[in-house]
């Protein structure tokens, strides 16, 4: 009979399948504190009110900026008739005033500047009319009324004659910037869209 030591050194001599056996270890477990897990949730809620106050004070700040502002023109363009060897169109600094605008336009000698406020500053689209009269205010062409000057007269003026729109009136200003003012009243014929029909209802509104 096989002795005792014999039959347990058999049972316990390794059968190569040891390996196939599945081990399973305990996985430690990381406890946290509630005190320490609601003192982090107080924080990041903190961190984002923070950011939201920054940005939302930013935003004005952005609406305002300086680089937002209109820029000032650098030139202005304005209007110099009548009597003057350059009539026409005169571009001057922003802080120009009408001598300036007269030293380009060069007044014929022995005109009378004294209607002119030579230190006046100029606006862009202003005209200024030499040594004639000024334009004559109110209705034009009614009994008793005084005639509107054709070289003076601003667009507006123009459109309140009788027969004359917007677009005859940007005509006739064009026209009188050319030729460097009207220097008769018939003038008013070398205008596009102003024929014999239409001058002799005009030619008794206005005057040069």
């Amino acid at each position: 009979m096989p002795h005792i030591s014999d039959r347990l050194r058999e049972l316990s001599r390794p059968t190569g399948e040891e390996d196939l056996l599945t081990v399973s270890y305990p996985r430690p477990r990381i406890s946290v504190p509630p005190w320490i897990a609601c003192t982090i949730a107080v924080l990041v809620a903190a961190g984002i009110l923070v950011w939201l106050g920054i940005s939302s004070r930013a935003e004005p700040y952005a609406a305002t900026s300086p680089t937002s502002s209109t820029p000032a023109p650098s030139s202005l363009v304005v209007s110099v008739v009548g009597e003057v060897d350059n009539p026409g169109l005169v571009t001057v600094a922003p802080d120009a005033r009408i001598a300036d605008a007269l030293d380009h336009a060069r007044p014929k000698p022995g005109i009378d500047l004294l209607n002119l406020n030579l230190a006046k500053r100029l606006t862009d689209g202003e005209q200024i009319v030499v040594g004639m009269p000024a334009p004559v205010p109110g209705p034009a062409g009614e009994p008793g009324q005084g005639l509107l000057s054709l070289n003076a007269a601003t667009k507006e003026q123009l459109m309140d004659l009788k027969g004359v729109g917007e677009v005859t009136a940007e005509a006739i200003i064009a026209h009188r910037e050319e030729i460097g003012g009207f220097s008769s009243v018939e003038q008013l014929m070398d205008i596009s869209g102003i024929g014999p029909a239409k001058f002799e209802g005009l030619k008794d509104q206005v005057q040069l």
